[in-house]
């Protein structure tokens, strides 16, 4: 397999937030970072308030030196919470894959996207998305699911952006939007009806960690008639309740599906 060179920079910013680990410092100075990895003062300096500028380090503005940023305990954090949902929503995913036998999805909140965290594949049809890939907001559902629970001044900010037009059916319209985001706040859970690609479907409900704090969502996705068979067979009602279960057991937060 053919390999890459790695990126120098990179590298030396990976290097300087690595030595705070293995110097169990809580604060460095530019010339204590650039001795210890052999960096001239101004290269060490760069390359310090880089990492400032974008949260990865701080300055200590009575002694000048530095420390691990806020910026890192938020990632760690997503990274936690992450990990959590995956080990305890799998096997619920599971449980709905080999009901329906659909692809079945969990999704979090990432800026203005939505990222796969889970995916349990159904047998009958390759659906092409990859835990770690992210995915739009608007015509996706669980991206609507978090959508419509979103803060309005955050919403807005994605209903006055550029909403892309994947197929026909996407809603690109911001005052449509709100009329169907508004429909989901009050029934609870959202439809893809192929706004993302022509002929598949999907249902989705979010999972909250407390009154309208949606932390992820789940769906299930497959081609548009057999969907539809599954709706009429509850996989809504199904949605809501596994949503609520992971809810309890994760966040300890119980709420009324009925």
């Amino acid at each position: 397999m053919a390999t890459t060179k790695n990126i120098q920079s990179i590298e030396r910013a990976m290097a300087v937030l690595e030595l705070f680990q293995q110097t169990g410092s809580s604060e460095l100075s530019v010339k204590a970072i650039a001795g210890h990895l052999n960096l001239n003062k101004s290269t060490a300096f760069g390359i310090i308030n880089t990492l400032t500028n974008l949260g990865c380090l701080q300055q200590n503005p009575h002694n000048q030196k530095y420390m691990l940023g806020l910026k890192l305990l938020s990632l760690a954090s997503t990274v936690q919470l992450q990990n959590i949902i995956i080990l305890s929503v799998h096997s619920y995913l599971e449980l709905l894959n080999r009901r329906y036998d659909e692809t079945v999805h969990c999704a979090m909140p990432n800026g203005n996207s939505v990222v796969y965290v889970d995916k349990v594949e159904a047998g009958s049809i390759h659906i092409s998305t990859r835990i770690g890939s992210q995915n739009e907001l608007h015509c996706t559902g669980v991206g609507k699911c978090v959508l419509a629970w979103m803060p309005e001044e955050a919403r807005e900010r994605v209903l006055e952006g550029n909403m892309r037009s994947m197929t026909y059916n996407t809603i690109t319209n911001a005052h449509r939007l709100r009329e169907e985001l508004a429909t989901i706040r009050r029934q609870g859970y959202a439809m893809d009806n192929e706004e993302i690609s022509i002929g598949l479907s999907c249902a989705a409900v979010p999972v909250f960690s407390g009154p309208d704090n949606v932390v992820c969502a789940i769906s299930v996705s497959g081609m548009t008639a057999r969907i539809r068979v599954a709706l009429e067979n509850g996989l809504i009602q199904d949605l809501k309740q596994t949503a609520a279960a992971i809810s309890r057991e994760v966040f300890d937060y119980t709420y009324d599906v009925t």
